[in-house]
């Protein structure tokens, strides 16, 4: 037995001895970098301006345990802008999904393939047509304290995803969908985040465990959806937690272009919970959207076609919603309560204690 530890702490010994830390300056390339690293390795990127040459993504991860650190200074930071015809800024999945047919169902989601360990901070990644930041299939991430403008679909994305926290980010400009995005993912922690002028600012899509905690949603089309969708990989949205977040001024108009999901998207709703599971919605400011502050809704409200056509693999309705202790104030309507079935949901405790409805609102028995 003691030959047997022995033998796990000279390995273990060995891991942290192979892992290092490299500096990357401007003129030098980060993906050459990362293409060397190691696991555990630490590549530090200096302040500039960084266009790197990858044909379809300018920085690209596929090794587990690697730490991707910019260190930028006051009025000195550290960008990764689009070059040539590339569209995804960094991305991060295992080598089986850098070509998926679908962006949001990876082939590794299905294989099984994962990275372990990966942190991506400190960046400003800009100007791509797809996404900011993307990782798939990742066990254990950290994305803080970056900066994600105008890039066209996402700012950022983990997908399938587990054990992660995205804080002190801050994101804007997306055209056709979320600022700050949770996928199909399991046990991720989201804080301190901003995200404004995008079409939608966060959301929680076909994911659980999500606890998402005292961010900023201002000026977007949408400000928070949490959502079932039908024909993923993950078929349920539970067990999430929307606390002292502020979603206010959500009135943007829309800019998806006709053909895109989120084109019927109207203007002026702070939060939308549709189809969602034992969501607990609490201690959040809720304002100044002109639509509405909240609305409840089942999957099949404006997807009468698709429920329609045969069996979902989705439980459609939202169920076991707590809405206690917000505080709404100065939207045109405070909650839109409009499942077609569900149950369980209910409210308590919420400032004003009449808010203005389009429906009864059930009371909290708990």
């Amino acid at each position: 037995m003691k030959l047997a530890l022995a033998i796990v702490i000279c390995l273990a010994g060995a891991v942290v001895a192979r892992a290092r830390t490299t500096v990357v300056t401007p003129g030098q390339s980060i993906q050459a970098t990362l293409d060397a690293a190691s696991e555990g390795d630490r590549i530090v990127v200096r302040p500039g301006t960084y266009h790197e040459s990858g044909a379809a993504r300018a920085l690209t991860i596929t090794k587990s345990g690697i730490h991707l650190v910019a260190t930028p200074g006051r009025g000195k930071p550290v960008v990764i802008e689009q070059a040539g015809t590339q569209t995804q800024g960094i991305w991060a999945s295992p080598p089986d999904t850098l070509e998926p047919a679908d962006v949001e169902l990876p082939p590794c989601g299905v294989a099984g393939t994962r990275l372990h360990d990966i942190e991506v901070s400190g960046f400003t990644v800009q100007g791509f047509e797809g996404f900011g930041i993307y990782l798939a299939c990742v066990d254990g991430f950290r994305i803080r304290g970056n900066t994600s403008q105008h890039n066209d679909t996402y700012a950022i994305f983990p997908v399938r995803s587990s054990k992660g926290r995205m804080t002190g980010n801050t994101s804007s400009g997306t055209l056709t969908d979320a600022c700050l995005y949770v996928g199909q993912d399991d046990d991720i922690v989201v804080d301190h985040n901003q995200a404004t002028s995008c079409q939608i600012g966060f959301q929680i899509e076909n994911s659980t465990n999500v606890r998402w905690s005292h961010n900023v949603a201002k000026q977007n089309t949408a400000g928070m959806i949490v959502d079932i969708i039908n024909g993923r990989q993950a078929t349920t949205v539970s067990d999430n937690l929307v606390i002292g977040n502020v979603l206010a001024d959500n009135n943007r108009p829309n800019s998806a272009p006709v053909g895109e999901d989120t084109h019927d998207i109207i203007p002026g709703i702070g939060l939308v919970i549709d189809g969602a599971q034992r969501t607990t919605v609490k201690g959040n400011v809720i304002e100044q959207n002109h639509l509405a502050g909240m609305t409840i809704v089942d999957f099949c409200l404006d997807r009468a076609d698709i429920c329609a056509a045969g069996p979902l693999d989705i439980e459609p309705n939202p169920n076991d919603t707590v809405v206690t202790r917000n505080r709404f104030a100065m939207n045109a309507t405070d909650v839109i309560f409009a499942p077609a079935g569900g149950q369980g949901n209910c409210f308590s405790n919420n400032r004003p204690k009449e808010l203005a409805s389009a429906n009864p609102l059930p009371s909290c028995s708990r």
